[in-house]
C-alpha cells in the first residue's frame, strides 16, 4: 500500500514564440486540470507585438507572464522561468509543457503521485500521444541508442500497450515533471543548445548524477508534433540539432559505455553518409558530415565540459548499457521511410 499522496506546489512552464493559437488552446485545457496546487508561468520568447498584447490580456487564476525581449531559444526561455520559480522558493516541482499540447485533467496528479511515492525519482515523463491520432504514441520518453542517438521512445505504438511505470533514459520536455531539487543540484538547460536535444541533455545529466527518470503512462498529454519547430527549421537549424545530439551524447555518457558503443557509433555514421550519397539524398549526408566536422573541431571544449560532469557521476555504466537500445532497428525504419518510400527527412529542407 503506497503512502498518502500530498499535493506539493507545481509550477507549469509554457513557452510561447509566435504560437498564440496553440498557446491559448493549451491554457484552455489546463483549466480542467484537477490537481489542486499549481501555477502557470507563461513565458513569451520575443514574439510579435500582437501576440504579446494578447498574452497580456489573459485573465486566468494562478497564471503569471514573463516577457523576454528576444528569442532565447527553448533552453534560455525556460531558464528565465526556472530562475524566477526557484527565487520564489515555494514550488517543489516544475512541469515543462509545450505550448502545442493539450492535457488530460489528471495528467499532473498522476505525475506527482508517482514522484511522491519514490524520492529517488527526479523526472517523470508523461505519455505523449499524437494530437491528431489520439490512440497513437508520439513519445513515451526517450530511447538512448547505442550509436549515440536519443530518439522518441515507442513512437507509433498504440496507447493500449502502456500500462505500467517504467524506468527510461530521458524525458521529452513537451511534457515532463522535474523536482526543483534536481535542477538546483544538476543545473538548468544548457543554453548553448538553444533549441533541440536540450531536454535529452538535461535528463541524461540528471540520470548521470544518480536520479531516476520514469515514464508514467497514466499522465497523458496530446502533442502536435513539430508545430513549433517547423516554423524555424532550415539548414542551420538541422546543423545545430545534429551538433546538439553529439554534445548530449559525449557530455553525459560514461566512459565504459562510450567504449562499448564506439564501433556502433562509427558504423552508423559511415552507413548514413554512404547510403544517402548513393541514393542522392545529398542534403542529409551534407548536414551529417558538416555537423561532425564542426563538433570535433571544438572537441577540446567538449571534453572540458564532459570532465566537469563526470566528477558528479553516480550512475553505473551497467545501468546505461542495460537500458540503451540497439540502433539497427530504428535506422532500418529510417531507411524504409526515406530511401524506399521516399518520404522527406527532417534533415531535408528542399
Amino acid at each position: 500500500m503506497g503512502k498518502a499522496i500530498l499535493t506539493p506546489k507545481v509550477s507549469i512552464i509554457i513557452l510561447n514564440y509566435n504560437g498564440i493559437k496553440d498557446t491559448l488552446e493549451c491554457l484552455d485545457s489546463l483549466k480542467k486540470c484537477d490537481y489542486p496546487n499549481f501555477e502557470i508561468v507563461l513565458v513569451d520568447n520575443g514574439s510579435e507585438n500582437s501576440q504579446v498584447e494578447t498574452l497580456e490580456k489573459i485573465k486566468m487564476d494562478g497564471c503569471r507572464l514573463i516577457l523576454n525581449s528576444r528569442n532565447l531559444g527553448f533552453a534560455g526561455g525556460n531558464n528565465v522561468a526556472i530562475k524566477e520559480i526557484l527565487n520564489k522558493g515555494d514550488s517543489e516541482y516544475i512541469y515543462f509543457l509545450n505550448n502545442d499540447t493539450v492535457v488530460e485533467s489528471d495528467f499532473l496528479a498522476k505525475a506527482v503521485e508517482i514522484a511522491e511515492n519514490d524520492r529517488l525519482i527526479g523526472i517523470v515523463a508523461s505519455l505523449s500521444l499524437q494530437y491528431f491520432n489520439r490512440g497513437v504514441v508520439e513519445n513515451a520518453g526517450h530511447d538512448f541508442l547505442n550509436c549515440g542517438d536519443f530518439v522518441p521512445r515507442r513512437r507509433g505504438a498504440l496507447k493500449s500497450k502502456f500500462n505500467k511505470v517504467e524506468d527510461v533514459l530521458g524525458a521529452c520536455s513537451a511534457g515532463a515533471l522535474y523536482r526543483t531539487k534536481i535542477l538546483v543540484e544538476c543545473g538548468f538547460y544548457d543554453e548553448s543548445f538553444f533549441l533541440n536535444y536540450e531536454d535529452a541533455d538535461l535528463s541524461m545529466r540528471c540520470i548521470l548524477y544518480g536520479w531516476k527518470c520514469v515514464l508514467q503512462p497514466q499522465s497523458v498529454i496530446y502533442h502536435k508534433v513539430n508545430v513549433s519547430i517547423k516554423k524555424v527549421r532550415d539548414y542551420s537549424f538541422n546543423l545545430r540539432s545534429q551538433q546538439n545530439l553529439l554534445k548530449a551524447y559525449w557530455y553525459n555518457t560514461p566512459f565504459l559505455v562510450l567504449v562499448f558503443n564506439f564501433l556502433f557509433f562509427i558504423l552508423r555514421d559511415v552507413a548514413v553518409v554512404l547510403v544517402n550519397v548513393v541514393f542522392l539524398h545529398f542534403e542529409i549526408a551534407k548536414v551529417f558530415v558538416h555537423a561532425r566536422v564542426r563538433f570535433f573541431a571544438n572537441f577540446r571544449e567538449v571534453l572540458i565540459e564532459r570532465s566537469k560532469r563526470m566528477k558528479y557521476k553516480k550512475v553505473s555504466s551497467w545501468y546505461i548499457l542495460k537500458k540503451q537500445k540497439f540502433f539497427l532497428y530504428v535506422y532500418l525504419q529510417y531507411f524504409w521511410k526515406i530511401i524506399v518510400s521516399n518520404e522527406r527527412s527532417v534533415l531535408e529542407t528542399k
